[in-house]
């Protein structure tokens, strides 16, 4: 039985959307914010991100971290919301995975801090089989290439040393981001879907890192994977 918490979320007046589109966060051009802000209907600060109001989509864009992310997707899963889709950008911690690689997530390996509070005795959580074959129907259909693959997500991205990437490595970790272990966990907790659609923005498979978040390939690729998804 789910214990109810002190401070339960609360629904959001008029929200009516069953999809919810999260962006953890922007490229440096702010690509997906002005893409955003134009089709928007309607805008909400939350203070620590925002709500974009769109045609046939909700879009919760840059709450960044499992915290966040569960706290601005509880009130929009008890206002009605069926499915979760993270688009994010993560990191490499293998060499078959390079800067600009398009990755739907097979399996969330949990190091952040949210998870065990919505299913304390797991670690390894999947996506919902039926969303994440959806959109990678979708992807294949119109010709877009992507790989599969598996990533950790954890609260301290600066505490990524050398012993944390062997172990990760040795266990399947191929990828790492601070969300997806956390809204799968979110979504499993409440009956929901979620999947989780990643580009690689930079590699550590080496022990040393190699940025490319500035890329103008990320910039394309977030054209062509991430706007049709959230502007049909």
């Amino acid at each position: 039985m789910k214990e109810v918490p002190i401070v339960a979320p609360k629904p959001i007046h008029g929200f009516g959307d069953e999809r919810v589109i999260y962006i953890p966060c922007d490229l440096p051009s702010r690509l997906l914010s002005s893409a955003l802000k134009k089709q928007a209907q309607l805008e909400i600060n939350l203070g620590f991100g925002s709500f974009f109001k769109l045609q046939g989509n909700a879009v919760l864009f840059q709450a960044l971290g499992a915290p966040l992310a569960a706290l601005a997707l509880e009130p929009m899963i008890v206002s009605g919301a069926k499915e979760i889709i993270v688009l994010g950008f993560c990191g490499s911690l293998s060499v078959g995975f390079e800067i600009a690689d398009v990755v739907s997530i097979s399996q969330a390996f949990s190091e952040e801090g949210t998870s065990k509070h919505y299913v304390p005795r797991k670690r390894l959580f999947s996506p919902s089989p039926a969303l994440r074959r959806q959109v990678e129907s979708g992807l294949r259909a119109s010709g877009r290439d992507f790989k599969t693959g598996t990533i950790v997500s954890t609260d301290a991205p600066l505490r990524e040393t050398k012993s944390w990437l062997r172990r990760n490595q040795k266990r399947g970790a191929e990828l790492v981001d601070m969300e997806t272990a956390a809204v799968f966990a979110l979504a499993e907790f409440h009956s929901v879907r979620a999947a989780s659609l990643q580009i690689v923005s930079d590699e550590l498979s080496s022990g040393k890192w190699k940025p490319g978040f500035s890329s103008s390939r990320l910039e394309d690729r977030v054209k062509d994977y991430f706007l049709p998804l959230i502007i049909p």
